[in-house]
């Protein structure tokens, strides 16, 4: 029962901190509006490129990945980002994320060509995917509040997950679920207006969105990330 109350105590804390932080710089709800427009002509300028328009589009998704991390680290750490973390976050993380996404994608194409022959192959590749988005779930906040890289956060990320899978879990399926039935509300609230209106709109919404999870994720895995049940139970005690 004690460890519940702790445990709630946590997920209170970090909803606080999230919506104070979110609040005081919801400016950072139009970056994945950015990142999706600047992908968006990216693909369509790299499309006839073939392979090397592959490798281009993959180094600028893994700088817009970088810079998201960049700002919610600054959410994380200050309670603040502004544009200039914006910019520089290109760059921060970049390499960080193109190598555990080169790490997972050659043994993954590998995988994905031996089960094409095999009677349900398609169902053990997905069964396989959603045990490595599980066990992985931790590599984007490894990223930036640890010194972990490369392999290194592989495994560090299994590790997290085993220690602190209900902890961690738990919030992650909740918020996908609500958000899955909030954006589908959203979406039909919005049904009728102008195409142009509605897209900006949803894609708004579901940026607010994006900013709170990854900035609550952030702050639960700070409160969860190198403690033992035992002692957090000790900080809950002397709060």
């Amino acid at each position: 029962m004690k460890i519940l109350q702790v445990t709630l105590w946590m997920y209170a804390t970090a909803l606080e901190r999230s919506w104070h932080a979110v609040r005081k710089n919801w400016v950072v709800s139009f970056a994945p509006v950015v990142f999706g427009i600047i992908l968006t002509v990216v693909a369509s300028v790299v499309a006839p490129l073939g392979i090397i328009g592959g490798f281009i589009y993959s180094l600028v998704s893994s700088a817009c990945a970088s810079s998201g991390l960049y700002l919610i680290k600054n959410l994380v750490d200050s309670g603040k980002a502004n544009f200039n973390d914006f910019l520089n976050g290109f760059t921060v993380y970049i390499w960080d994320v193109i190598t555990i996404s080169f790490i997972l994608w050659i043994p993954m194409r590998l995988v994905a060509m031996a089960l094409e022959s095999v009677p349900n192959g398609g169902l053990i590749y997905f069964l396989l995917t959603l045990g490595l988005y599980i066990l992985l779930n931790a590599v984007p906040e490894l990223i930036y509040q640890s010194r972990t890289s490369g392999l290194e956060l592989i495994g560090a990320s299994y590790n997290f997950i085993v220690e602190n899978w209900l902890e961690w879990l738990i919030p992650n399926i909740l918020f996908a679920v609500g958000g899955y039935f909030v954006l589908d509300l959203f979406g039909s609230v919005t049904y009728g207006l102008p195409l142009y209106l509605e897209l900006f709109l949803y894609a708004l919404f579901l940026g607010l969105g994006l900013a709170y999870l990854m900035t609550f994720r952030g702050f639960l895995f700070s409160e969860l990330y190198g403690t033992t049940r035992r002692s957090r139970m000790y900080r809950y005690n002397a709060r």
